[in-house]
């Protein structure tokens, strides 16, 4: 009955190890972002007229009606030249791991398509780990899910938009939220484990 007792109280301890939300962006102002932290860098050649903007055209934001979401397009590039822009999340710890998730959508139109990567860099910016290059769907808001293991110092979460100007057409990023397991969660837990094999250890004994 006691060793029962203790499972079910480090899996109780389990569930109530909640995750600290370290970023939580809207996007609800685009010309704010840098003064938060961000990193806006267009590094398409040749440079066009336009970088990360607040959404404008083609759908609204996920979950509200506005265009609360931040957006780039064609336009990051001149006509003929190659899409390479970047968006970086402030820094954040990476010292216990971290779970990013945020929503993605292209706009539906015939004959372009919109291509993102991304993944974490460390704090100088270099990349540490990219998910490949994609085409993002356009049938409404989907969500996605990164996660980095625990390591040393600090990093940035990053989007990657990327492609031929002449091909691309307009794509949006709302809603990213960066989590970190809380440290006093992480101390539970292994005092819960230890409590579970001292009281294996007394029934042996």
């Amino acid at each position: 009955m006691k060793k029962a007792l203790v499972a079910l109280l480090v899996s109780g301890m389990m569930t109530s190890a909640y995750a600290d939300v370290v970023i939580s962006e809207g996007f609800d102002d685009v010309s704010s972002l840098q003064s938060k932290g961000w990193i806006l860098d267009n590094k398409s050649t040749p440079a066009g007229q336009t970088g990360w903007f607040q959404g404008n055209v083609g759908f609204t934001a996920q979950g509200s009606s506005d265009y609360s979401y931040v957006a780039a397009n064609y336009g990051n590039a001149a006509e003929g030249g190659t899409i390479n822009n970047w968006l970086y999340t402030p820094e954040f710890s990476t010292a216990i791991g971290a779970t990013v998730s945020f929503w993605l959508q292209a706009i539906d139109e015939v004959g372009f398509s919109d291509q993102i990567a991304f993944g974490f860099t460390d704090a100088t910016g270099v990349v540490t780990d990219l998910v490949p290059t994609f085409t993002v769907g356009t049938n409404g808001w989907t969500q996605y899910f990164a996660h980095i293991g625990p390591s040393a110092g600090t990093g940035r979460f990053a989007f990657q938009y990327s492609g031929n100007a002449d091909t691309s057409s307009y794509v949006g990023i709302d809603s990213l939220v960066v989590n970190v397991p809380e440290p006093s969660s992480i101390l539970i837990l292994a005092a819960g484990a230890m409590g579970l094999v001292a009281a294996r250890r007394r029934k042996r004994a």
